[in-house]
């Protein structure tokens, strides 16, 4: 077990957190959790409940998370709408998560990022109806880049992301109190609740510890805040991200007994 004798902290939400903890523990891992954010759904369910009232006159639906997929489709199965629409995922996971609704995904993009997913689609696509259920807080290249093309999108909010106080007050303690071999951040939102709630405090905590982010969005998350990721795989997968913290240390072992 390649990781055998490490101790890795994981900042992810602990709703979401099991897949990630499992695999590092199969490597040898320890695993310590202090999520810094939780998911939440919407208090409002209007807007959405408009949207999935109107679900099959869209041409296409568009996940961006998981995350989106499950509390989307809670509600449109407590509607009891059945979705016949062609779907976009921005990533095998989100694909996968698809899967536990009975829906497949007709497009998902090598690269695993909006970016990725707005050039899977053509230049022109003139009156074309796209729905886009995301959380809160999102980039809004995607929808902005499908609107130049023509698209009529309309963005819906189905979940929430906030801060983990009791998450939060054990990282501080954490970082202050233990050893840790490596942090690991799989969302921009997880990055922010740490600078914003211990600030340059929890920079300074952080900087001589290994980072590890799931994707270039979290990875521009830490280095927004003069902190440097040194492990990234390259597709954003729980599964690539743990590939890559094993390969960082094999070669960081590696390196120290030549």
């Amino acid at each position: 077990m390649t990781l055998s004798g490490k101790t890795i902290l994981i900042t992810r939400a602990a709703s979401q957190s099991g897949d990630l903890r499992r695999g590092l523990e199969a490597r040898g891992a320890q695993v310590l959790e202090c999520p810094s954010i939780e998911i939440v759904p919407v208090d409002d369910w209007t807007e959405v409940d408009h949207a999935i009232a109107n679900l099959n006159s869209y041409d296409w639906l568009i996940f961006t998370s998981t995350n989106a997929v499950e509390h989307f489709m809670q509600r449109v199965q407590t509607r009891g709408i059945h979705c016949t629409i062609p779907i976009a995922a921005v990533g095998t996971s989100t694909a996968r998560k698809l899967q536990d609704w009975n829906l497949t995904a007709s497009r998902v993009p090598e690269t695993f990022r909006a970016e990725g997913l707005l050039e899977s689609f053509p230049s022109d696509l003139q009156g074309i109806r796209v729905l886009v259920p995301r959380a809160e807080t999102a980039r809004e290249l995607l929808p902005e880049g499908l609107r130049r093309r023509g698209a009529i999108v309309d963005v819906v909010t189905v979940y929430r992301t906030v801060r983990s106080e009791a998450g939060l007050a054990d990282l501080r303690a954490t970082l202050t109190c233990q050893a840790i071999d490596a942090v690991v951040f799989t969302s921009p939102s997880a990055v922010r609740s740490v600078a914003e709630t211990l600030g340059d405090e929890g920079t300074a905590l952080l900087s001589p510890i290994p980072i590890a982010v799931i994707g270039p969005i979290a990875r521009e998350a830490v280095e927004s805040l003069g902190l440097k990721a040194v492990m990234q795989p390259g597709k954003a997968t729980v599964q690539d991200l743990i590939d890559a913290i094993e390969a960082h240390f094999g070669t960081s072992e590696g390196d120290k007994g030549s």
